[in-house]
């Protein structure tokens, strides 16, 4: 009886001690934070708030610590008893830094529809009138992924278009289609930041991929007319802690990567976290490789409760093969048949991957032929908060990159050139003194030349690289969240300052070619003969083509015994070495400076109506080329927008509208320019600054945004409709060098959807369809330069013409029309029997790819393609092993621009990590 007694006292004091701790998370201005994140301290029980900042957790006992964080505001800690307790908090802004690791109790896992960036203001997605895609770590590491091309699979309406070659410094990763528009990843916490292919996904906390032309709040300099890409880092937390892991797969996948995070010297207002990663991997293809070493500390100090201090560090060094691009044939069937008219040969330009024959585990290089590049970026961010409604924000941001050692081109149509000279070579043997000593010399040189252009021939190119270049970028940002009457205003004003410098010592030229062909022989019998005049010209001819090695065709074979005799499909660096040790270097160093300040206010005109104004004013300041001031510039220009967003269910469903501008400075570059003359048919080659006009671009557009069932189920569609000008295109009578021109319009429309849903607990589920529909509506160049007959038949130059070419047609940067993803993972829950564990599965795709589309040059298509992807694994407290395989069908496949690039084969990865 007494054991029965005790037991119910102790079954009614357990019941008494264990409570429950509810409240509401609000804002200095009394509105609801939705979403925000509420952890009990020192455990990884936690819950998120509802669409009204209410949340509630269960079964709590004793005196506890409840940690709350929510993005674009300050880290909150606050002391509660139990058993039961109802608490109001208020979160006061800040910038996203000192935050906790909350990850218990998020349900959506791959839906984070709150940033600080996009609107440099802490908005939820549902107020925002602009679009973006967010992909979050738990996506990245529910896929395993290692790299950051394959991260941006994910998002919506995003193409790549070519990889990381790291040709240049601070060209950023790949290339990548957006609403029809060609972009690089280019942005780290919203500054300016190269980051090539080095930035290691264990450093990302999420990517925004901000839709649309954003010159308003981002500028000009790092931004594209179809958006931008910013990789969101991770940053210090309150605690110690971290992880390590590691991560092997097929082609010799190898990478290492730690994650730690603690105090420093025994303080709790400074945090150090440094993440690093070393990887190995080779290429799908018969050779390449990537090895890169990255390292990025991030220090948070906390002076007091107005002032924060962050400081983030990255440095990666990257040795590399450049990818394999076999750039398709820009002659076109009727020019190049013109060209081989007078040796009677016709020719077939493909127009297909099929047609042309290539074998995509060919990588036409070799293991010994290397780039190696070098990043650095640093940023300093003074958060102090002026008074309850102001904060004022101070960034200083740097970037550092240099890329040294030789780059490979890989061209069809190069032969063409050659054609041109071995043609002049021809003419010679109508003297019979000449015929009899080089007849069977120069007979051999004209058929392979004829060869070479009529049938599918890559001439493999190198230039030896060696340039660095550096950013520095100030900005000051005043954030206020204020009334005015019962308007509610959140506003950002800020100035920018981006100054931008390159430095190039690059080398390309083949002073060599008579010595390395039957060439020689022919130069050497007319200095014989005393025919040193027509020799020296036809050497200056032949040396004005850049370096090639060898010619090839789609299949990786050797084509070109006469010209390259010595050609080997393997290429060593010491042969290269020895070819541009006599090749001039051409020293060319730019530079340019941006000024600007920008506003833009939020303004709740109702709790359900949001307007959003703001506007930007940039001067540049265009050095150019600093030896000469042919290419001097200033311009000042403004970038408004305007944003309207109407909670018809608020906190759940909201229909939007907005109309944003974009503004792109383009630097001029120096360009060996090669083209066909209309007149002649031969080419013509000529070296030129090209100064160009910026590019503008305005944006029209609407949708809806959904937060339903307690953020289980978001929901996101538009359609917009952009006008740019002044757009930078390859100009279609280039055949051997991508020569621009400008074009004077581009429309670009479409429809996106993106959906992310968590039905039920374990369950995630992330989807998208992009539809892109873009032509060239104006064909007008200003500065493309056209030979003309004057009014008495006589050859003239004309710059400013119709490149009717282009009209009504795809660009080809422009992508796929349609583009698709999904992805669903589900872990398995508490108490079943296959606890713990979890699989994820999914595809990716897109619609067929006109890489070349122009009236001259034809049309190249690459197929549609659907890629399927899987995996599995086993998640515990401390640790998680993981398996996928990529391509799970050993889909074959191509993206390219201008260019066919393979894309990998079926790959096998597993990883495990550890947590402590």
């Amino acid at each position: 009886m007494k054991r029965f007694i005790l037991s119910c006292l102790l079954c009614i004091t357990s019941a008494i001690n264990y409570g429950q701790i509810k409240g509401k998370v609000i804002d200095n201005n009394n509105e609801p934070v939705v979403g925000a994140t509420i952890i009990i301290k020192g455990s990884e029980r936690g819950t998120d708030s509802d669409i009204d900042g209410k949340f509630n957790i269960e079964n709590i006992s004793g005196k506890q610590t409840l940690i709350i964080s929510s993005i674009g505001y300050k880290t909150k800690e606050i002391s509660v008893s139990t058993p039961n307790n109802s608490v109001s908090i208020v979160l006061f802004q800040g910038n996203e830094i000192l935050q906790e690791v909350v990850v218990a109790g998020r349900t959506n896992k791959f839906s984070r529809k709150k940033t600080a960036y996009v609107s440099k203001l802490p908005l939820n997605d549902l107020e925002n009138a602009q679009v973006y895609s967010t992909i979050t770590s738990d996506l990245l590491q529910s896929q395993i992924v290692t790299n950051l091309e394959d991260a941006l699979n994910n998002s919506t309406g995003i193409s790549k278009l070519w990889e990381a070659t790291g040709r240049a410094p601070g060209e950023g990763t790949g290339y990548f289609s957006v609403r029809g528009f060609a972009t690089q990843s280019k942005l780290v916490d919203g500054m300016p930041g190269f980051t090539l292919s080095a930035l290691d996904p264990s450093y990302i906390e999420r990517i925004e991929v901000v839709k649309g032309p954003s010159a308003t709040l981002f500028g000009s300099t790092e931004t594209s007319l179809g958006g931008l890409i910013n990789i969101v880092t991770k940053k210090p937390f309150k605690g110690e802690g971290g992880s390590l892991s590691y991560t092997a797969g097929s082609f010799g996948l190898n990478r290492f990567s730690i994650d730690f995070n603690t105090p420093m010297v025994n303080s709790d207002k400074t945090y150090l976290r440094v993440n690093a990663t070393y990887l190995t991997q080779d290429s799908f293809q018969d050779a390449g490789f990537k090895k890169t070493f990255f390292v990025a500390p991030s220090i948070t100090h906390k002076v007091n409760n107005r002032l924060n201090l962050s400081f983030g560090f990255e440095f990666a060094q990257t040795s590399q093969t450049n990818p394999s691009m076999l750039f398709v044939n820009r002659l076109g069937q009727d020019r190049l048949n013109a060209i081989l008219a007078p040796f009677g040969v016709t020719a077939q330009v493909p127009t297909n991957v099929e047609e042309l024959n290539v074998d995509p585990t060919k990588s036409f290089t070799s293991d010994d032929v290397e780039l190696n590049t070098l990043n650095f970026n640093t940023r300093s961010i003074v958060d102090y908060k002026l008074s309850d409604q102001w904060t004022s924000q101070t960034i200083f941001a740097s970037s550092y990159a240099s890329t040294r050692g030789f780059y490979q081109y890989n061209i069809d149509g190069g032969a063409a050139g050659l054609l041109q000279i071995s043609g002049a070579l021809g003419q010679l043997l109508a003297d019979p003194t000449l015929n009899a000593f080089l007849g069977s010399t120069i007979t051999p040189i004209i058929n392979e030349s004829v060869s070479l252009t009529a049938t599918p021939s890559f001439a493999r190119i190198f230039d030896k690289r060696n340039a660095n270049a550096t950013n520095f970028n100030l900005q000051q940002n005043f954030i206020g969240d204020f009334k005015i009457g019962d308007l509610r205003n959140r506003f950002v004003g800020g100035l920018d300052f981006v100054d931008r410098s390159q430095h190039s010592r690059n080398q390309n030229g083949s002073p060599i070619i008579e010595q390395d062909s039957n060439l020689g022989i022919v130069l050497g019998t007319l200095n014989t003969f005393g025919l040193n005049s027509i020799s020296d010209q036809i050497s200056a001819g032949f040396a004005g083509f850049p370096y090639f090695d060898a010619f090839l065709d789609a299949q990786g074979n050797i084509t070109s015994p006469v010209f390259t005799p010595n050609a080997t499909y393997d290429i060593s660096a010491s042969k290269l070495e020895k070819a541009f040790r006599n090749v001039p270097i051409n020293d060319f160093k730019t530079n340019s400076r941006t000024y600007a300040a920008y506003v833009s206010n939020v303004i709740n005109v109702t709790p359900e109506l949001t307007v959003n104004l703001g506007l930007r004013v940039d001067h540049f300041d265009q050095d150019g080329d600093t030896s000469t001031s042919n290419d001097d510039y200033t311009k000042t220009t403004l970038s408004p927008k305007a944003g309207l967003v109407y909670q018809v269910i608020p906190n759940e469903l909201s229909v939007f509208g907005n109309y944003q501008t974009g503004f792109v400075n383009k630097d001029p570059v120096v360009a060996t320019i090669t083209t066909i003359n209309p007149t002649t048919g031969q080419p013509e080659t000529n070296v030129e600054v090209q100064n160009f006009q910026p590019v503008k671009a305005n944006q029209f557009e609407g949708g809806i945004k959904t937060n339903l069932f307690n953020n289980r189920f978001n929901l996101g569609a538009s359609y917009y409709h952009i006008i740019a000008n002044n757009i930078t295109t390859t100009d279609p009578m280039a055949f051997l060098t991508t020569a621009q021109i400008d074009i004077k319009e581009v429309v670009s429309k479409g429809i996106e959807v993106e959906m992310n849903a968590n039905p039920f607990s374990g369950l995630n589920i992330r989807g998208s369809y992009a539809y892109n529909d873009s032509k060239i509506t104006d064909a007008f160049s200003s500065i493309a330069e056209r030979t003309v007959l004057d009014g008495s038949g006589q050859p003239v130059v004309q710059q400013g013409n119709e490149i009717t070419e282009l009209l009504n047609r795809r660009p080809e940067e422009a992508g796929p029309q349609h583009n698709y993803n999904f992805w669903v993972d589900y872990r398995f829950g508490e108490g079943t029997f296959l606890e713990n564990f979890g699989f994820g599965a999914g595809f990716n795709g897109a619609s067929e790819h006109l890489t070349i589309n122009n009236a001259i040059s034809g049309t190249f298509e690459l197929p549609s393609y659907t890629v399927y992807n899987t995996g599995a694994y086993y998640e515990a407290e401390k640790f998680r092993i993981g398996f996928k395989i990529n391509n799970l069908t050993d889909k074959v496949y191509y993206k390219g621009w201008s260019t066919v690039n393979a894309q990998p084969s079926r790959a096998y990865l597993s990883s495990i990590s550890y947590k402590f």
